[in-house]
């Protein structure tokens, strides 16, 4: 249904009611501007998380875009953790709204078509359904490999990006084969694990290395005591902030023109969200 602006009577006894039900009943309530326009605002709320309760201001959310042509219903949700809004667009002609992110809590629904000039309160549907009784574990893993073709030519004493083209599986999609990387979007730590087969000679070094946002971090290595395939392998705990931060798989190894073994068993990077 339509919501309103809350407004009570001037009322000694209205006051005081409205004093001790408004941290129950007015967090994140939305409504439309006082002067409408394309934006709504959203109230004062409060978001427990664990033991850390985050208060947080009244919010103006907007500008909407009305469709070219039709209808739309866009949804207004706010993070689990920070309370900040934002705006899940919605699908032409479709009376489903949009999904619930993961990591998102619903306040709204916004009716627009492409007559809107302004945001009644006629066009807001309250839907504030800000406890959820299903703790959120987002589940991201992932396995990358070769996909059973040697990575030739690699230059000799140079740390050189695995080409890790292949996945096993990809809960969460996060794992990039365009661009060769694990770039989650959900924050948290995450355990990676990365190894590489390499063919080298006798006598030469070799290992690999978990390149964060395109700087090394933890890595492996060794001197080849016979020419054959040598397993180098490392594993780490990092975070990453479910925006920007990326994970690279790169080895190296002292043997010119030297080559990464292919097979799915030998050459891998492992990817899971902890907790």
């Amino acid at each position: 249904m339509s919501v309103q602006t809350f407004n009570p009577t001037d009322l000694s006894q209205s006051a005081a009611n409205w004093a001790v039900a408004q941290r129950i009943v007015g967090p994140f309530a939305p409504h439309a501007q006082v002067s409408p326009n394309l934006t709504i605002t959203l109230d004062p709320g409060h978001l427990l998380n664990g033991t850390t309760l985050t208060e947080v201001n009244a919010q103006v959310v907007g500008p909407f875009t009305p469709p070219g042509s039709g209808f739309r219903i866009d949804r207004v949700v706010v993070d689990r953790m920070t309370g900040a809004a934002g705006i899940v667009v919605g699908t032409a002609n479709s009376l489903t709204p949009p999904a619930i992110p993961s990591g998102k809590l619903p306040v709204t629904r916004v009716f627009l078509d492409s007559t809107t000039e302004t945001i009644s309160n006629e066009a807001i549907a309250d839907e504030r359904a800000l406890f959820d009784q299903m703790h959120e574990n987002p589940k991201v893993y992932c396995r990358a490999h070769l996909g059973g073709t040697d990575q030739t030519g690699v230059a000799a004493n140079t740390w050189t990006k695995v080409n890790l083209s292949t996945i096993d599986f990809n809960v969460g999609n996060e794992f990039d084969t365009a661009n060769k990387w694990f770039k989650p979007s959900v924050s948290g730590y995450y355990c990676i694990r990365a190894q590489t087969n390499v063919a080298i000679a006798s006598g030469h070094n070799y290992g690999v290395m978990i390149y964060k946002n395109g700087l090394g971090g933890a890595y492996w290595g060794a001197s080849a005591s016979m020419q054959t395939g040598h397993t180098a392998a490392v594993e780490d705990i990092l975070y990453l902030n479910g925006s920007t931060d990326y994970v690279e798989m790169y080895a190296v190894n002292s043997n010119a023109a030297t080559t990464f073994y292919g097979n799915k068993n030998a050459t891998f990077l492992v990817a899971s969200l902890l907790g």
